[in-house]
């Protein structure tokens, strides 16, 4: 006979199967977080019935006027007042537009007058700012559709 504690009976539990627990308990449904029950893991996914008639497809007009952009020519009253204000300064505005002017002159889409041209060249004697600058524009250009090869 094994020895117990106390000198009593050990206590006699009912017989359960391995890996379950004993009271049985009911499965409970995961919750999350904010106290919201999640779906039952065993149904499957059903879609939804459709509540609205399927919208009809656009027409190739309504297609060509969304593709298009909607572009504004010139500047705005703002915009030109800014650029007559950053212009004082030294020219700053103007000197700033050259190297974009020149990318997009590369691209066949601009030309530089011969005041633009010179300023250009002197901006690329110091260490070669004026191209330094505008590569950013140069890489925006050819990334647009049209000249892509």
């Amino acid at each position: 006979m094994a020895y117990t504690p106390g000198g009593g009976q050990p206590p006699q539990y009912p017989q359960q199967p391995y890996g379950q627990q004993w009271p049985p308990q009911q499965p409970q449904q995961p919750q999350s977080p904010w106290g919201q029950q999640y779906p039952p893991q065993n149904q499957q996914w059903q879609p939804q019935q459709a509540s609205q008639p399927p919208v009809p497809y656009a027409q190739p007009q309504q297609l060509q006027q969304l593709q298009q952009p909607r572009i504004t020519p010139g500047l705005t009253a703002a915009q030109k007042f800014w650029y007559v204000l950053s212009c004082i300064p030294l020219g700053a505005g103007y000197f700033a537009k050259i190297p974009g002017k020149k990318a997009m002159a590369d691209f066949g889409m601009a030309d530089l007058t011969g005041a633009e041209a010179f300023w250009y060249i002197l901006m690329c004697l110091p260490f070669g700012a004026g191209y330094f600058a505008k590569l950013p524009v140069a890489k925006a250009l050819s990334e647009l559709e049209q000249f892509r090869r």
